[in-house]
This record gives structure tokens, sequence and C-alpha cells, in this order.
């Protein structure tokens, strides 16, 4: 059995990032959510900012093969109106974007389970569509909280939150 840690990202990583996206948006693309990344989404150039402001993390399998991204942050703007629901709690919380693995290694479930070891609470969004990763929120504790909407009038996703209250 492979075991995963979490290490921030590093500019080394880069090229398997790239290739981790890109199966992302084609594995997102076949299971009926095509337009949340599209073909050009996240940027190259959004990671190597993320990397190179402490906000990018990896996730490797115990050969040092990266197998997933995600960017940690402190807050989010869009985040402040929820609609058709609400947050679990006004609580301090991180928030995890770019959220993005290779099939196979675990690396969604283990990039989670690390950032639940560094607060009480997470909050996520994502395509309505995105059915996978709302499956995978929910088996991991993820409660459905509403809809936000992003900047900029790029649309709306469905709001996640986990809080370690709220565990058996």
């Amino acid at each position: 059995m492979t075991t995963n840690i979490v290490r921030p990202a590093e500019p080394g990583d880069l090229p398997a990032l790239a290739e981790i996206f890109r199966q992302a948006r084609k594995f997102m693309a076949m299971h009926g959510n095509p337009k949340q990344w599209g073909s050009t989404h996240p940027p190259m150039s959004l990671i190597e900012r993320n990397i190179k402001e402490g906000s990018g993390f990896v996730c490797c399998t115990d050969t040092g093969k990266v197998a997933g991204f995600f960017s940690l942050f402190d807050t989010e703007e869009t985040y402040e109106v929820i609609r058709e629901g609400h947050w679990l709690n006004d609580e301090p919380y991180l928030v995890m974007h770019s959220v993005a693995a290779l099939p196979g290694y675990g690396a969604g479930t283990c990039m989670i389970n690390h950032v639940k070891t560094l607060t009480d609470n997470i909050r996520i969004d994502t395509k309505d569509e995105n059915i996978p990763m709302r499956s995978l929120l929910e088996k991991l504790g993820f409660v459905y909280c509403g809809i936000i909407d992003l900047k900029a009038g790029r649309g709306e996703r469905v709001a996640y939150q986990w809080c370690r209250d709220r565990q058996a």
C-alpha cells in the first residue's frame, strides 16, 4: 500500500503539476464537468504564484511521485455571502483551492485529511456538476452549505464545510 505525504510544493514540481492538471481537466470533462476548468484553468502562472507565496502543496507517494496538488488559504472573499443555505459556523477556517489528483493514489483523500490536522474548520467549493469531488467531500465528512458566487461573474459554486466538532 502506498503511503502519501503532503509537503510544500517546489518549483521543480511544475512539470508534474502541469500533467496532473492536464489529466484532471480531462477527467472532469469525461465525468460531465467540462466547464469548471475548461482547457486552461488553473493557469500554471497561478500555480507558480502559489508555490512562490507558500500556499501551494503537493501530495507525494512514498517513492516521491507527485500525485496531487492543492492551494491553502485562511480566508476567501467570495465566502462572505452564501445563498440558499449557511455556513456551519463563523469560526476561523482554512480554504482549499485548485485541488487536483492523479487517480489511483488516494491523493485527494490524503490532501484533505492532512488539512484536517491543521484546523477545526475547512471550507471548499466546486461546480455542481463535479460529482466525483462532491462525493469525496461527503465521504470525508463535509456538509453541503449552499451556493457562493465567484468574482467577476465567473459563475456559482456549491459550498461545503467540514467542522471537527461535528464529527463522531
